[in-house]
């Protein structure tokens, strides 16, 4: 089968396509024909050797950590799966097996999930790793219904899904986005827009019981400016260690830090269908490329400029698209 892989830890230059033995169910597992996976940060982290050694040594390196596509093969004791049912889930590259940008991918079995109606391959894998760690950061939050919330990023890969859910949770919701894409975030369930390119979200005397960095690029001092006593700042990626007067301010009622991460469990599947199903969530695809273009996916992640997600199509399309084209 054809994957995209690293053969080392670097940049760009060590990703290809590569062919690899088709792979073959365990007990409990499932082997999924893949049509579509997207990228995250998760994949070019990967890449740079930032997780290692927990990502494991052996190459080539598949990414990959969201996929969409129709059981192939299950393997001793599963059930609920016969070949040729459309599923989605999030596979585990971290844990040292092959990712989701490969033809074939094998999985646990409780990481396979039916696709919810209405929605395509390409939707279907735009899902799971940014809309989780969207499920898991409010709901540590605790309610947000009637409360403030400022998203940062708010037109990323997983800030157009912290919009939609908080805003279907009852937040009063404000993006900080480029000017260009603030009508976007309003359609997604903004009330209020700050152009990132000109206004400084920190200067402004607003308080907001949660700030969501869906980007991980905030640190945590200057989100604090903007968040209320007893509030909670979500960051998608570890944060410095915030030093004596972030502890102090906790400690007297300031803001809580709060690590978003794709638990993955199968009651956050259950709840990100329900949100589909009402028409509150709705999958943002920015472009969609073939396996064999990956490096291009790649580099539009990593520019951190996309809307939506970025999806790599393997196989079969769900409808004809245009190799680069931004969904209006």
């Amino acid at each position: 089968m054809k994957a995209f892989a690293a053969r080392s830890h670097g940049g760009p230059e060590v990703m290809g396509l590569a062919a690899l033995p088709d792979p073959d169910p365990g007990p409990g597992e499932v082997v999924v024909d893949v049509h579509a996976a997207s990228v995250n940060p998760l994949d070019w982290m990967l890449r740079n050797g930032y997780f290692r050694p927990r990502s494991g040594r052996e190459f080539p390196l598949v990414f990959g950590a969201d996929f969409a596509g129709t059981v192939r093969a299950v393997g001793e004791g599963v059930t609920g799966f016969t070949p040729g049912v459309p599923v989605y889930g999030d596979a585990s590259p971290l844990s040292g097996r092959h990712g989701a940008h490969a033809e074939r991918l094998v999985v646990p079995a409780a990481r396979v999930h039916p696709i919810p109606q209405g929605l395509s391959f390409e939707q279907a894998a735009a899902l799971p790793t940014a809309a989780l760690t969207v499920l898991d950061g409010l709901w540590r939050c605790g309610s947000v219904r009637g409360k403030r919330v400022l998203v940062i990023g708010a037109t990323s890969g997983v800030g157009h899904f912290a919009l939609q859910i908080a805003s279907a949770r009852g937040a009063r919701v404000t993006a900080v986005c480029s000017e260009v894409h603030a009508e976007r975030a309003i359609a997604l369930g903004a009330v209020d827009v700050i152009d990132q390119d000109h206004e400084d979200f920190r200067q402004w005397k607003r308080r907001y019981e949660v700030v969501f960095d869906a980007q991980g690029g905030v640190d945590f001092e200057s989100a604090a400016r903007v968040i209320a006593r007893g509030g909670h700042f979500v960051t998608t990626l570890p944060v410095r260690p915030v030093g004596l007067s972030a502890l102090l301010r906790r400690l007297l009622g300031g803001p809580r830090i709060v690590v978003a991460v794709p638990r993955g469990r199968a009651e956050d599947y259950a709840v990100l269908a329900r949100l589909v199903a009402s028409g509150r969530v709705r999958p943002v695809l920015d472009s969609v490329f073939p396996l064999e273009r990956a490096h291009e996916a790649f580099a539009v992640q990593e520019a951190g400029r996309s809307v939506g997600k970025v999806i790599i199509r393997v196989g079969e399309p769900d409808v004809p698209w245009p190799a680069r084209q931004r969904l209006q």
